[in-house]
């Protein structure tokens, strides 16, 4: 996997938060909108792709996930994404115009494009109608004009050709959701055993697993212990309270093209198992995981080790 630079937000107080869930909240912007001008009001793309966005817009596209498809791809707005089987990623072609471009609404390029998890995914083709529109993993990106607000996925299966997108432009059911979450931000508490424990926002403890690498970063907890072991994915910008060094986060690119956040090289998880804020259940898990330190060691554990204070709890599945 491969070490991808994070980008913190603020150092110092827990602030308010400025992105909701796992997405990006900014809308992109729309023809017509000078992006250096504050006054003018963005919004999603309404009537089509012949609305384009400007060469100097910036196009932010968002990720959320769903009971049954997984983790989709959503406009800024929050609008579902979706890509067309008869479409050719091989040729860089559009086969969806006319009437077909007034149901399905080509997602206009833009000079800079956002996605969470590294634009380099995001690309763009030259359609017929003189529109730039863009692609991800190849395949170009419509909206569904019969998808009224952000979240409906009226589209999907639409004459089995039409399939919401995955962030790595597959179709969304095609491809395992990772159970990750996204908190706003990370804060310490002090524990009366462990001292002092990094937490997220809300208060839960937060977990490294010993058979990952932190030199280099490397996280191997997937599948079935991704969902006992939530990891926490660096998809949007985070607040860091007193006592954090935000230079020692980072992330690294999971084998399932997802960025989780990184301490010290160590990946991060919460436990599925904690109910509560200040729970730490799932320190010393099957030897293997254990409550991290603000710097990345293990807590309570003097020489990094987890032999001091690890128990020998085998309840969470070490994997």
């Amino acid at each position: 996997m491969r070490a991808k630079k994070f980008y913190p937000l603020a150092a110092g107080a827990l602030g308010l938060a400025l992105l909701t869930g796992c997405g990006v909240a900014d809308p992109y912007t729309t023809a017509g909108a000078d992006a250096s001008d504050p006054q003018q009001e963005s919004s999603p793309v309404e009537d089509g792709a012949e609305e384009a966005n400007p060469a100097d817009a910036v196009l932010d596209l968002a990720l959320r996930g769903h009971e049954t498809l997984g983790e989709l791809v959503t406009d800024a707005a929050g609008h579902t994404l979706y890509r067309f089987d008869e479409d050719s990623p091989e040729e860089q072609t559009s086969a969806c115009y006319d009437d077909c471009a007034d149901d399905w609404i080509p997602v206009a390029a833009a000079e800079e494009m956002t996605i969470p998890g590294g634009a380099e995914r995001l690309g763009s083709i030259d359609r017929e109608d003189g529109i730039e529109q863009v692609t991800l993993g190849g395949w170009p990106l419509y909206r569904h004009a019969a998808d009224a607000a952000p979240g409906d996925t009226n589209g999907e299966g639409a004459q089995e050709k039409w399939y919401a997108v995955s962030p790595t432009g597959t179709k969304a059911q095609d491809e395992p959701w990772t159970e990750g979450y996204c908190p706003l931000g990370f804060q310490v508490r002090q524990d009366p055993e462990l001292g002092e424990v990094l937490v997220d926002d809300e208060g839960f403890t937060l977990y490294r697993f010993e058979q990952d690498s932190a030199d280099p970063p490397e996280a191997t907890c997937f599948d079935d212990c991704a969902e006992i072991w939530p990891p926490v994915l660096a998809m949007s910008e985070f607040d860091f309270s007193d006592g954090l060094d935000a230079s020692l986060f980072d992330s690294v690119e999971r084998e399932d093209r997802l960025d989780q956040v990184t301490l010290n090289g160590w990946a991060l998880y919460r436990y599925a198992a904690d109910d509560a804020p200040g729970d730490v259940s799932g320190h010393g898990v099957d030897d293997v995981w254990f409550a991290v330190t603000p710097t990345g060691e293990i807590a309570g554990d003097d020489n990094g080790t987890g032999d001091d204070d690890a128990d020998d709890d085998d309840s969470g599945s070490g994997y």
